[in-house]
């Protein structure tokens, strides 16, 4: 309320209160009203916490829960001893470019997409290149990608864009100090997000990374404050600044029909992935007020010299498999008496191995099943008694495309439900695209996310080297397929050639 309003009610009671003309505050020129503003200055600044809610609810967050008392946290300067890691949904709309199913180039809008990051708190450094996740909301998978792609080794992209370059300065630790290729962290901050709290995550960065997890205070983002400085400095100076932005709220004046203008430029998901790559590139590369001007990366080289450096993960640790791994039991199946051989079956998919099928023995047996819900083409089974029994591989057509956990899902989904169909000869993520381009057609919400996700997943595992064991596994499977293919192929010609002889002897008897 304002003072000229609470000056009036203050007027009105002293009236009723029947104070004479003479006395106060009838007596002033102003009737009181400085004195009483006066009043309600000093009452302000006495109820700080209150009063900074009449200016927004972030307002009233930061009066009430930072600068006062002592600060709960000493500052460290030891590089990687503790991260912080959150989502940023990007201000700005993306397009794809598809091949329709009449073979016509398509141009299709997608949502807006998250981006997840780490940022170490000693040296303000963005650790490895972030993720960008194509989900309405990011998961635990998306989580723990972001992780593995912060440890990993960076490789710097081939750019396409006229005139975007990497910054001699700039680039990230793992480029610039090869004596930290996969280096990790002793304790990670998060905030209460779903994804975060997941049993995947916990188990992984306990397990797999050895760190500690340090989950903030509901409502409280000033407890990340590096992650969230960084995601407002890199929407400031990058994408806010772009055609296709959305701004910051709807009101935005500079918001001018992103969805158009996305199209009209054709600003692809894959240089969105090149504009994030060389900004944050050369963020880490500019020198930073909180560093005494020195840049993240001269912070990071200053450490290093003398003698902090991070851990690294123990070199048995170091595949991609294991960080987005979750562990199930299984029971395998089969049966001698129908013939059916043994196998496990994960998600409606049948998975086997030579040796498998050969173990009629272990029908009944349950097992661990190791699974990355990254690519589902292949599995590992360990026995009750701890040992590897080995890699099985999916079942027909499945173990030839990448596909994650999400994905088989969605295709169980719309099989039940009979929207989609595929049999033993078909690829089930390839109708999963079809149906998807499909529905484009029709403009329902979120279908270009999800052909740009099966995109990505498919161009993640060509760039991206599997084990030995999984290659030779998938490569005879795909040979066995082939051969599959060109006896069903034989077969058909054979029948059609019965057919039309069949059909000219019956000409040649009618007259």
């Amino acid at each position: 309320m304002k003072p000229k309003y609470i000056h009036k009610k203050f007027v009105d009671r002293c009236k009723e209160a029947g104070i004479p003309r003479s006395s106060y505050p009838f007596n002033t020129d102003t009737l009181g009203y400085r004195s009483l503003c006066r009043y309600l200055e000093n009452l302000r600044d006495i109820h700080f916490g209150k009063a900074a809610s009449r200016f927004g609810h972030d307002a009233e967050q930061k009066a009430k829960n930072s600068g006062v008392g002592q600060q709960n946290y000493p500052q460290n300067i030891t590089p990687y001893q503790k991260v912080e890691f959150d989502g940023h949904r990007i201000d700005g709309i993306f397009v794809i470019k598809v091949k329709t199913l009449e073979g016509d180039d398509a141009v299709l809008t997608l949502d807006r997409l998250w981006l997840l990051s780490f940022t170490d708190r000693a040296t303000r450094n963005v650790i490895g290149r972030p993720h960008i996740c194509l989900n309405k909301e990011y998961n635990a998978s998306d989580v723990m990608i972001a992780a593995k792609k912060a440890i990993m080794p960076f490789k710097k992209k081939n750019l396409t864009i006229d005139g975007l370059s990497y910054q001699p300065t700039g680039g990230y630790p793992s480029e610039q100090f090869p004596e930290i290729e996969w280096a990790v962290w002793d304790v990670i901050y998060f905030d209460n997000a779903k994804s975060h709290l997941a049993q995947m995550v916990r188990e992984r960065l306990s397990n797999l990374i050895g760190c500690t997890t340090c989950i903030g205070a509901v409502d409280r983002p000033m407890r990340r404050s590096f992650i969230e400085r960084f995601h407002n400095t890199f929407t400031s100076s990058s994408i806010q600044r772009m055609a296709n932005t959305t701004g910051s709220h709807p009101k935005d004046p500079r918001r001018k029909d992103p969805e158009k203008m996305a199209i009209r430029y054709e600003m692809t998901f894959e240089h969105l992935e090149e504009i994030v790559d060389v900004v944050i590139s050369n963020y880490n590369g500019t020198p930073h007020g909180a560093l005494f001007y020195n840049s993240p990366l001269e912070a990071l080289d200053q450490r290093l010299k003398k003698g902090m450096k991070p851990r690294l993960l123990n070199e048995s640790k170091r595949t991609e498999f294991l960080f987005t791994q979750v562990e199930q039991p299984r029971t395998i199946r089969g049966s001698i008496s129908s013939g059916k051989r043994p196998y496990i079956e994960y998600m409606g998919v049948e998975y086997r191995n030579e040796l498998l099928v050969k173990s009629a023995h272990l029908i009944g047996t349950k097992v661990n099943v190791h699974i990355n819900v990254d690519d589902l083409r292949t599995i590992r089974v360990f026995l009750p008694d701890g040992s590897e029994f080995g890699e099985l591989v999916a079942a027909g057509k499945w173990s030839l495309t990448p596909h994650t956990l999400q994905i088989r899902k969605a295709i169980n989904l719309l099989k039940k439900n009979k929207l989609i169909h595929f049999t033993q000869w078909d690829d089930p993520i390839f109708v999963y695209h079809e149906y998807l381009i499909a529905k484009e057609t029709e403009k329902k919400k979120g279908s270009g996310n999800r052909i740009a996700k099966v995109q990505q997943v498919i161009r993640q595992a060509v760039e991206e080297s599997n084990s030995p064991n999984q290659n030779k596994l998938l490569a005879q499977e795909h040979k066995n397929l082939a051969e599959l293919d060109k006896a069903r192929e034989l077969q058909e010609k054979i029948l059609v050639q019965k057919t039309s002889t069949s059909t000219k002897r019956y000409k040649t008897i009618t007259y």
